[in-house]
């Protein structure tokens, strides 16, 4: 070969070679300009919902036109339950009232409090589980977390002495607010009237104190807001941390966590197991968000009658609570993501199961994470996990296959799943 050849060669490689480090630039820059652009999109899809969710859609955000924004999507909760609480007036008197009376034993419990929370929580269930006696396979657990949950926020807010109280009454009372939040959703159009009135003769029977009462002191005031949002992230936090499939840490973090709730609420040297606590019910809150979707109605001008209609906004948080491109494999339950050097100022911007100021629940703090992994806790001591040797049998051959799937959480989606335990109860 001459000397020829090799320049012609020698030109081609390394023609070549810049032509393959050409490709390999441009295909970076592409990519990155790619990722930078989701980044950017999701970021801003955030931002979005954060802004419906703090009324940033109103042009006016005094208290009053808060208030029309969130009472107008919740109009049907006064049709079915005849509630007037700060979710569903338009009135600045009754909200300011409301908080006032509710919202100060909301922010902060004393820790001789939580040990008496989970005395009256372990007592009620149980009362409840004296009902199934000698049955092994018929643990319905839904109607079960429903009483448990229903009782221990009538013990916290009306101090309702658990051995005082019916289950037959509370059995209607929760059954009837399922049907009706139910009806509320899927056919507004029929009311109910005879299912509310059989709901407020069985309350009336567990509160009679209460009773009669205006709209305003309704007791379903709480109970619906307080109850009725917790006990189904009570439950699927029970059912994810005792019976699907999680890490070895969570696995284990869950065994100290069971043995020592509620004990670690009390002294500072048990600061980091109340920390590791609350994360379960943190991320149960994540996974289970009590509202999916918060809905805010903002007024628009029609050239046409009626000429003030409302569009309605929609900050989607379960959708924020499962970004994949927030949070690392976001259908898995993992406490520890909520640990400081773990938890992002993304995830802190996207995480909202309570809102946001300056509607955030009283309750985001303190009350509702205590609550529930005390209530989480009392299921697992009474009714054990896999761990122990019981099972939950959800009547689905997809959930009862796969341990790894994602639980529904509809409120109709539980009503199927069975407890067995290990031995009879």
């Amino acid at each position: 070969m001459n000397l020829t050849y090799w320049i012609i060669a020698a030109i081609k490689i390394g023609f070549g070679t810049w032509f393959l480090a050409l490709i390999f630039r441009t295909s970076y820059y592409l990519f990155t300009k790619q990722q930078r652009s989701s980044s950017s999109n999701n970021v801003q899809s955030i931002l979005d919902h954060r802004a419906v969710a703090s009324f940033g859609v109103l042009q006016d955000r005094c208290l009053q036109n808060r208030l029309i924004a969130r009472a107008i999507p919740n109009g049907r909760l006064i049709d079915v339950f005849g509630i007037d609480n700060p979710f569903t007036t338009t009135s600045v008197i009754i909200y300011r009232r409301f908080i006032q009376k509710v919202g100060p034993g909301l922010h902060g419990t004393k820790p001789e409090k939580w040990l008496k929370f989970f005395k009256a929580a372990s007592t009620t269930l149980d009362l409840i589980l004296l009902q199934f006696r000698g049955v092994r396979y018929s643990l319905p657990l839904a109607d079960l977390a429903r009483q448990l949950v229903f009782i221990s926020i009538l013990h916290s807010f009306f101090d309702v002495d658990p051995k005082n109280v019916n289950l037959d009454d509370v059995g209607i009372a929760t059954a009837s607010i399922n049907f009706l939040w139910v009806h509320s959703k899927t056919a507004p159009q029929w009311y109910p009237l005879g299912r509310r009135v059989v709901l407020e003769v069985a309350l009336q029977q567990i509160l009679p104190d209460k009773f009669p009462c205006s709209a305003e002191d309704h007791p379903l005031n709480i109970i619906i807001p307080a109850y009725e949002t917790m006990w189904r992230v009570v439950l699927l936090t029970f059912v994810s941390a005792g019976f699907r499939n999680v890490d070895q840490e969570t696995a284990d973090q869950f065994r100290k966590v069971i043995e020592r709730v509620p004990k670690c609420f009390k002294g500072k040297k048990s600061k980091d197991v109340r920390a590791m606590a609350v994360n379960f019910a943190r991320e149960g809150l994540r996974l289970y968000p009590p509202t999916k979707r918060i809905y805010r109605a903002v007024p628009t001008e029609s050239q046409s009658p009626p000429f003030f209609t409302y569009d309605e906004k929609i900050a989607d948080i379960e959708n924020c609570h499962r970004d994949p491109n927030i949070w690392i494999n976001p259908e898995q339950f993992r406490p520890s993501r909520f640990l400081p050097e773990e938890f992002t100022d993304a995830m802190k911007e996207a995480y909202l199961p309570f809102s946001i100021a300056p509607h955030r629940c009283p309750a985001a703090d303190t009350f509702a994470p205590h609550a529930i992994i005390i209530l989480v806790v009392v299921l697992a001591k009474g009714l054990g996990t896999l761990e122990s040797g019981s099972n939950v049998r959800f009547g689905n051959a997809r959930l009862d296959g796969d341990r790894s799937a994602l639980l529904p959480s509809g409120r109709l989606d539980m009503e199927d799943w069975r407890l067995e335990m290990k031995d009879a109860v």
